[in-house]
């Protein structure tokens, strides 16, 4: 045992005494090292956790953006250089949330270096264990409080080697922060097309009239949301008979599918900034329906579309932050990463009640991730064994090559992807957000979606519509735009 263990374990017990205490043996997956500069450092199962040249300054700079003041939640302890770091990029005001599941690591750590001084920190709280359950639980505590009592946003940072390290008894806990990961790469992933589609829609964004011009428009009015996954094949023959009955509106991948079988909705909704998303609109650029967008929508949609757009700002976004004067006039939504996301928030602020979610799954439901009255490249990438290259090509695109069992519609387990997980919790906090709202899912046979009500017939949603007592026109009217573009 080391000289620093004893009083390592003393500030680690004495601050979070309810904590599982990290073990006393020394595990054979960890090899030691020194680096050039003479600092320890390890490799777990072969995986270098810190630099073998100067294991301080990577520390350093993996903290050199965090700003005075920021509250940050880190996974990864690792031996703690740029925790150290990060407390002292935080400021006296600044808090820091770190979370370690691999208890191997951590007793690395309080056997090779004097970590006293990090553990007595204020500013610092730890979660650590062997239970998922406990740790779980634990985490979610800690969220909420500070969720709830911070006024700065909190940053989410990872420890890329330790966050590699997660051992196999947290399965939850892993696909929980690997979604967090994956949401938090995503913009990174698009940066360059966003910026670029950015660039080619300024003009026209600066002379659309914005959401804030559709605030209320249908209040009291039914609207229906149509997606393209699979449960949509279900409801397509029964669509035609509702158009007149409610605000129908779509996302931009089941417009195709809506105009091949001659339904014309209201409203579609864009977001996507890759060339694939203008596939949807190559056969669909003079419809008589109105086109809501993001700034950073593919510019070939927002140019080419012939009839009225309206944009909306996405809250918080990197490369619109500074028009704020354009977003206050023009609007904003917190919806983002899926566009059913977006149509969702839209509609609710359009005051559409209730609201009906339709080939809606968020779910690889009978193994298909879209409609079967999807375009014919996106059947066959279905249809293809999974070995295939396309298939692992579009397994990676979607988001379907890990995929995760969650609860369905219908009580049984479902299969999803980290991505369609993703949308599904943005859909519940968006519903949750809203809980005055009414909003149905309808004959879905993906995931359960908390905070949204399945209805299992059309029959059902037949009844809800004939029951509102005001029946919206086939073409809502809606205000005037400053300019058409």
């Amino acid at each position: 045992m080391s000289a620093f263990y004893k009083k390592n374990i003393a500030a680690l017990k004495t601050r979070w005494p309810s904590m599982d205490s990290s073990p006393e043996a020394f595990s054979d997956c960890i090899e030691t090292m020194t680096a050039a500069t003479g600092a320890p450092t390890i490799r777990y199962n072969n995986l270098l956790i810190h630099s073998r040249y100067d294991p301080v300054k990577e520390g350093q700079g993996f903290a050199k953006n965090v700003q005075p003041g920021s509250r940050v939640c880190l996974y990864g302890f690792g031996l703690g250089y740029h925790v150290e770091s990060l407390l002292e990029k935080i400021g006296p005001d600044g808090r820091l949330l770190v979370i370690e599941l691999n208890l191997d690591l951590l007793s690395a750590a309080i056997h090779f270096r004097d970590l006293t001084t990090v553990f007595a920190d204020p500013r610092l709280h730890m979660i650590f264990g062997r239970e998922e359950s406990l740790v779980s639980r634990e985490i979610s505590k800690q969220m909420s409080e500070w969720t709830e009592s911070l006024e700065t946003p909190l940053e989410v940072l990872f420890h890329s080697p330790s966050f590699k390290c997660i051992p196999k008894n947290f399965p939850s806990l892993t696909n929980a922060l690997e979604v967090l990961l994956m949401e938090r790469r995503f913009p990174a992933v698009l940066g360059d097309l966003e910026s670029r589609n950015y660039t080619f829609n300024r003009e026209i964004v600066r002379q659309s009239p914005g959401m804030n011009n559709l605030k209320n428009i249908h209040r009291g009015q039914p609207g229906v949301l149509i997606s393209a996954g699979p449960s949509l094949d279900d409801l397509m023959p029964y669509l035609q008979r509702f158009t007149n009955s409610a605000v129908i509106a779509c996302v931009d991948t089941a417009l195709p599918i809506l105009a091949q079988e001659g339904i014309q909705p209201h409203y579609v909704f864009t977001l996507d900034p890759q060339d694939e998303s203008f596939l949807s609109f190559r056969e669909n650029l003079d419809g008589p329906y109105k086109l809501i967008y993001t700034p950073t929508a593919h510019a070939k949609i927002i140019a080419g579309f012939q009839g009225e757009k309206f944009v909306v700002f996405k809250e918080g976004h990197s490369l619109t932050g500074d028009q704020e004067t354009q977003m206050v006039e023009k609007g904003t939504t917190e919806a983002g990463g899926s566009v059913s996301c977006l149509g969702l928030d839209c509609l609710i602020q359009m005051g559409c009640e209730p609201i009906f979610l339709i080939g809606q799954d968020c779910a690889y439901s009978g193994g298909r991730t879209y409609s079967q009255y999807s375009n014919m490249n996106v059947q066959i990438l279905d249809k293809l064994p999974q070995n295939d290259t396309l298939a692992r090509a579009h397994a990676e695109k979607t988001g379907l090559k890990k995929q995760i069992s969650i609860k369905g519609n219908f009580g049984a387990m479902v299969s999803t992807s980290q991505s369609m997980y993703s949308y599904k919790r943005t859909l519940e906090e968006i519903a949750g957000q809203h809980a005055k709202t009414q909003i149905y899912n309808l004959s879905s046979h993906g995931a359960e979606l908390e905070n949204i009500t399945p209805l299992n017939s059309v029959s059902e949603f037949a009844s809800k519509i004939k029951a509102m007592e005001r029946v919206p026109q086939a073409q809502p009217q809606i205000s005037p735009s400053r300019e058409r573009v």
